[in-house]
Order: structure tokens, then sequence, then C-alpha cells
């Protein structure tokens, strides 16, 4: 399917470009220059760009997925956004941190949030473990739904062949009964026209005998 093939390759390009801009983030709690973790944070913009272009491309293409395919990508597509937004907050608090520390130092809220963000990617790798669980019985009953939905279309092209043949057969045997048709009305025209020359030949013969009459009588 190459909707489906599609799909897998922006599927990939927004796992790798989220990746990233979480690095790209959490980098920034190790930089100690202001102008770095500003780079940092152009950095993760374009890469968070980048992302919601992949979701957007996701979108579309799902929406031209066979039927069979949707209910298993349905699942990663909403998992795929709630990353995306989870990765904008963080980028959004980072941002407002750094416009509130230009001219500083350090900023106490940015030295918060530093503090923070080990505990937080911590307890995202937590959740992401739980949701590949979730994703590894989706892709499971994704598998079994497709294996249901193949066997369907298989009973139904069985069913639709033998209606063609019976359709076929149908459409022969009209033709058939057309052409009978055609023969009894030839024979009919036929035996009409054998008539009528028999009483032309009748009314000769009969002509005839009286001519002969009349012959002997005179």
């Amino acid at each position: 399917n190459i909707m489906a093939t599609e799909f897998e390759g922006a599927r990939s390009n927004f796992e790798s470009n989220a990746e990233q801009a979480r690095d790209a983030i959490g980098d920034m709690n190790l930089a100690t220059n202001l102008d770095d973790r500003k780079q940092l944070l152009v950095d993760s913009r374009r890469l968070l760009d980048e992302c919601k272009r992949n979701i957007q491309q996701m979108d579309y293409l799902w929406g031209t997925l066979d039927p069979s395919d949707k209910g298993y990508y349905k699942t990663e597509l909403i998992e795929y956004k709630d990353q995306f937004e989870n990765v904008r907050k963080d980028f959004i608090q980072y941002e407002q941190a750094l416009q509130r520390e230009e001219g500083d130092e350090e900023s106490d809220e940015f030295t918060k949030l530093r503090a923070n963000t080990r505990e937080k990617l911590l307890t995202g790798v937590g959740k992401l473990s739980d949701q590949d669980q979730q994703l590894t019985g989706v892709v499971r009953n994704g598998h079994e739904t497709a294996a249901i939905l193949r066997e369907g279309n298989k009973n139904l092209r069985d069913q639709r062949d033998y209606i063609e043949n019976a359709g076929r057969n149908n459409f022969k045997a009209q033709r058939e009964l057309t052409h009978a048709d055609s023969n009894v009305r030839t024979m009919r025209m036929r035996e009409f026209c054998y008539r009528i020359i028999l009483y032309v030949l009748i009314v000769a013969l009969m002509a005839g005998i009286m001519l002969v009459l009349v012959l002997k009588i005179s």
C-alpha cells in the first residue's frame, strides 16, 4: 500500500525530529551561556516546525488509507499529536523563561525548570514504556482486524463471482431464446408463403379445368 508506506515515512521523520527537539530542550539545562541557550531554543523551534509538518502530513495520509489500515494508524496518530503537544509546552516554558532572563545572569524560574527537567524526563521515559506496551497491543489487534477484513473481502469476491456467473448464464439463455424466437418467426413466414403459393396453384388449376370444359362444350 503506497499511502501506508508514505505514512510510515512521515512517522519516522516525526519521531526523529521530536527526539532531536527534546534533546535540544534538555541541552539548555547544561548550557550556562545565555546565547547558547538562545541558539538551542532556535534549533528547538525549527524542529518543532518540522514536527508540525510531519503531523499535518500524517493527518492527510491517514485520510487516504484503506479502511483496513485506518484503525491501526489512528491510535499512533493520536499518540504522536500528544507527544508533539507535550514537547511544545516544554518549549514554550523555556522560551518564556529565556525572554524573562534576558539582561540577567540567571533566572530563578529557569533554575527551577532546570532542576525539574531530569525528573520530567525520567517520568516521560516511564510513560513511553507504558505507551509502547499499549501500542504493541494495538498492533496485535490491528493485525487481527486486518485478517478478519481480508477474509470478509474474500467472501465478498466469491459472492461477486457467483453473481457474475449467474448473470452470464442468464444473458446466454436470453440470447438463445431470442435466437429460437427468430427461428420460429422465420418458419411461420415460410409456412405463410407456402400457403399462398398453394392457393395460387389451386386457383390456376381450377381455371385450367374450367377452360378445358368450356372448350369441350364449344
